[in-house]
């Protein structure tokens, strides 16, 4: 996911070259650069902070939480260990159950 640090200058001051940092519980995750974008990888509470070129003004804003899901790895690996598992499930259930008629 990608956040982007949007603002707005006056059209009166419109050569201003702005810089932005993102920041993750407080703790820096982007130093300040030209870029308004940040790749946020995992949750926790997001800022982003503008400044000017010269670090004259600068604004901070709001904190947001942003919850970020970890997607599943299935690969054939654990797939094949999955099916193997089952298997041998099956068979656990399948012995227990003839051996306990006899």
């Amino acid at each position: 996911m990608t956040v982007r640090c949007d603002t707005r200058l006056d059209p009166l001051r419109g050569g201003i070259e702005l810089h932005f940092a993102f920041y993750r519980d407080g703790r820096t995750v982007q130093e300040f650069s030209v870029s308004d974008n940040h790749r946020v990888e995992d949750s926790g509470n997001y800022t982003c902070e503008v400044r000017t070129a010269s670090d004259t003004v600068r604004k901070m804003s709001d904190e947001i939480y942003i919850h970020i899901t970890q997607k599943h790895d299935y690969t054939m690996q654990n797939i094949i260990r999955l099916v193997i598992s089952g298997f041998v499930l099956s068979a656990a259930v399948c012995f227990t159950y003839f051996h306990n008629k006899w």
